[in-house]
This record gives C-alpha cells, structure tokens and sequence, in this order.
C-alpha cells in the first residue's frame, strides 16, 4: 500500500469531490445558478444563448470531479435556461450530452482516464492541463463549426 499511496490519494480525492458536487443539486445550489444564468441571457438572441451555454457548460467541467457528477448537476439546469433563452430543445440536448465526453480531456480529474495518467506518472500535471486544454478547445471548434449546422439539418 505504501507505493500506491499517491494513487489511493487520488481516489480519496475523488471520492470527496464527487460527493461534493452530488451535494450541489441537494441543498439548491444549481437551482440558484440556473434562475441567475437565466436572467443574465435574457432577451439575447437564441444562437448566442446556445454558444454561451455550451462554452460555459465545457469550462465549467474545471470544477467537476467526472464527467457524470458534471452532467448529474448542470445538465437539466442548461438544458432548462437555454429553452427558455429559445435554444431548440434537440440542439441543445444532444451539444451538452456531446461536450459531456470531448471534455473530458480538459483536467487531470476530468476523466478515469486522465487520473490513471496522472498517478502514474506517464504524463505531468502540466501536460494534463496542456494537452487537455489544447483537445478540448479543438473538438469544441469543430463541434461548434461542424455539429451544430449537422445537428440543425438531422433534427428539423
């Protein structure tokens, strides 16, 4: 067990952040941000809506331990303020549940994946960070470029 303490480390790590995040929905945290993120975009047109939603939804995974505890609190939450801003449902359904697995890139903790490399220590923090920011700014481009005019043609 002493040489794979930095490995139970971080999934103790884990462990904690993900109860955390789980703990925002309960205590009505994510209600909060929703009704304020929605005042905030009020009266905008609807395709600035959907971009600024999916932009913040990707930086947001920063504060999220996974990918599921990310899309357990955000999701219903986006999904309700861009309807609300006018985004088509569909759209925004299927770019938040897209960005849900290209992000998972974005920090060490961001996926299972990055976890086993960074205890490993196949790859650096730094390289972590850098490479994930780099892949998740790409497959956010194109998607944005590319999914979303494909996403409108498929679900007319």
């Amino acid at each position: 067990m002493a040489k794979q303490g930095d490995t139970l480390a971080t999934f103790l790590w884990l462990a904690v952040l993900f109860a955390l995040s789980g703990q925002l929905n309960e205590v009505g945290f994510m209600g909060y941000v929703g009704e304020r993120l929605a005042s905030g975009l009020e009266g905008l047109p609807w395709q600035f809506v959907y971009v600024a939603l999916l932009v913040l939804y990707v930086l947001l995974h920063y504060l999220f331990v996974s990918q599921s505890s990310q899309v357990l609190a955000l999701f219903a939450v986006f999904l309700a303020v861009g309807i609300k801003g006018g985004v088509p449902a569909p759209l925004l359904c299927f770019a938040l549940l897209f960005a849900s697995s290209y992000f998972s890139t974005i920090t060490p903790q961001g996926g299972s994946q990055n976890v086993i490399f960074a205890a490993s220590g196949y790859l650096t923090q730094r390289e972590l960070y850098r490479m994930g920011l780099l892949t998740t700014a790409f497959f956010l481009t194109v998607f944005l470029l590319l999914g979303t005019p494909w996403l409108l043609f498929v679900t007319r």
